[in-house]
């Protein structure tokens, strides 16, 4: 892995920030006349709901449809983000007098997006009806046309890109079409579906209780990985307001916390993204339809809630195993390719889950930093179905599914995730073409970068600065934790911990330096002399002792850092 160390160009002045907050601000592009709004992050900071092309036409149509009690079915998508969007529009609908339920695919029948099938399905409850998407229809013309021609109304929230042709939906709001002039670009699917009631409850008087909505809006942002910034910043931060509102908490957020065994806060980038989105995301994987985390999100009961909840940990810990199995399998074939080799990673086999191939596909581009592809046998005979991930740098928008067009039977996506199915005759040739488009990009494309925010001395690390990163809460995507480099630091004293002696202890200077899983590499690696740290300040949540926690290899020897590009030359005389 490559350090990346901070630019010496001249910081800025932010009245009354410290140099740290000041350098991290500059760091992420945030200049001073944007650090107030930022660090506030305000309900008062949202923009206009009518500012999003479509918003009120869709407005208009679904508050014609309540004052006409015309059911409303709210299609939604199999995903953390399609869930909470789902949940968000039944909630402010039914609160709005309207007549109200839902849809979602079986992710392993008519797959993602509104489809022509769940269209009939939806018609048989009886029409005329208004069909709302969250977080899928821009791309399904044809599902439109055929819920059209049996007498429904089409209202489109997403938030992917937008084909060359949109479907002919009677309103279509998405930041990303074209001619939309709304400053945020980057909502997630529930975000889009927050905007537009938004702009109903402020109709009806009400403009304050769409408010209490944010928990979810919150959840399927950090959960779909949207950037923490913007106005994404502020659903996230007010929302999580709300999940950590006590007794007040939605009743089943809380009984995820609570089948979790969570104490204290709830935080957007580790307690939203790695415990509440996966638990909620996990019987859409395993089972294809997430029932119980729609219900989940809307009952009222706690004995209820306490029971979903349950289920839906009980089923994640059956994906978590699944993953794991399937993904040391999927190393293997990728370790058959070539480690050293910078080509495009293509695994297959037919056992693996279908619902778990884009976490496969996460874990290899993670382990190789290379672009994967993962593979298993579709529903349908002779087709494979797949997602692949990528790299800053290599698009598999270009180069899978626009560059292999010809050998796919389908496929979408954007710049670092897609999904596709081929015929099993054209592996292959997929594998041979994308693995020259990767031997023609440069060879350090492939290699990890980690960029250093503020390099530290060793008696500079204390509370106060801790305080400081927390502060700047929340982070995630487009605003992530900050690197450390803390030098020089000379330990006294090494230890190597746990049952099976897997973690690792640094102390030395006043310093305590926690890496976890990471005894065995410090031991191969057998640095010696003055070393430099690369982590993060942070207080323990068990015993409350201040440490430094590192970053996976999250160690040099000082004087082989010395001589890079970059490297603050003054650091050997800090601390």
């Amino acid at each position: 892995m490559r350090w990346i160390f901070p630019s010496t160009q001249q910081i800025p002045s932010y009245p009354g920030l410290t140099p740290f907050q000041a350098a991290l601000l500059a760091r992420r592009g945030i200049g001073p006349a944007e650090a107030e709004r930022f660090i506030r992050s305000g309900i008062e900071d949202m923009h206009d709901p009518r500012q999003l092309k479509g918003a009120a036409a869709a407005a208009a149509i679904i508050g014609d449809a309540i004052d006409q009690q015309v059911p409303i079915t709210v299609y939604g998508d199999y995903d953390c983000d399609g869930v909470t969007g789902t949940a968000l529009l039944v909630e402010s609908l039914t609160k709005l007098g309207a007549s109200v339920d839902w849809y979602i695919n079986s992710r392993f029948v008519e797959g993602f997006g509104m489809h022509p099938l769940g269209v009939e399905e939806i018609a048989r409850r009886g029409t005329p009806r208004l069909i709302i998407s969250v977080d899928n229809g821009i791309s399904a013309g044809d599902a439109v046309r055929r819920a059209r021609e049996l007498g429904m109304q089409v209202v489109v929230t997403d938030h992917h890109e937008p084909g060359e042709e949109l479907p002919p939906a009677d309103a279509i709001v998405n930041p990303k079409q074209a001619g939309c002039a709304y400053p945020e670009k980057h909502l997630a699917g529930v975000g889009v579906a927050f905007k537009v009631m938004q702009i109903l409850f402020q109709a009806a008087g009400r403009p304050r209780e769409i408010l209490r909505s944010l928990d979810l809006v919150a959840l399927g942002t950090v959960a779909d990985v949207m950037p923490v910034t913007g106005e994404n910043r502020i659903f996230i931060k007010n929302g999580l307001k709300l999940t950590n509102w006590g007794n007040r908490t939605r009743i089943g957020l809380q009984a995820i916390k609570d089948a979790a065994d969570l104490k204290g806060e709830v935080n957007a980038h580790y307690h939203l993204g790695f415990i509440f989105g996966p638990m909620l995301n996990a019987t859409g994987r395993i089972d294809g339809v997430p029932a119980a985390a729609v219900e989940l999100l809307l009952t009222p009961d706690r004995s209820r809630a306490a029971g979903l909840a349950a289920q839906l940990r009980k089923v994640n810990e059956e994906r978590q195993e699944l993953t794991r199995r399937q993904t040391e399998a999927a190393l293997d074939q990728a370790r058959a390719q070539g480690e050293g080799s910078p080509g495009f990673i293509v695994v297959y086999d037919p056992s693996f889950h279908e619902g778990i191939v884009g976490l496969i596909a996460s874990r290899l581009k993670e382990a190789y930093h290379r672009p994967a592809l993962a593979l298993t046998d579709s529903h349908e005979a002779g087709v494979l179905k797949g997602s692949v991930r990528s790299v800053k740098g290599f698009s598999v928008k270009d180069h899978l599914v626009d560059g292999c067009a010809d050998l796919l039977l389908k496929g979408g996506g954007h710049e670092m995730a897609a999904g596709c199915s081929l015929a099993k005759e054209n592996l292959a040739a997929l594998r041979r073409r994308l693995d020259a488009a990767v031997r023609q990009m440069p060879a350090d494309l492939f290699v990890p970068t980690v960029d250093i925010d503020y390099v530290l001395g060793p008696n500079k690390m204390d509370r106060a600065l801790v305080a400081q990163i927390e502060g700047f809460a929340p982070y995630g995507a487009g605003f992530p934790r900050p690197n450390f480099l803390l030098a020089p630091f000379r330990p006294e004293q090494v230890r190597f911990m746990g049952r099976d002696g897997s973690h690792l202890r640094l102390s030395g200077q006043g310093v305590t330096a926690i890496g976890f899983n990471q005894a065995e590499a410090f031991r191969q690696a057998n640095p010696q002399g003055t070393l430099a740290l690369l982590g993060l300040p942070e207080v323990n949540d068990y015993d409350g002792s201040l440490q430094f926690r590192l970053r996976n290899e999250g160690w040099r020897d000082l004087a082989d850092l010395s001589g890079d590009t970059g490297f603050p030359k003054d650091v050997e005389a800090a601390g």
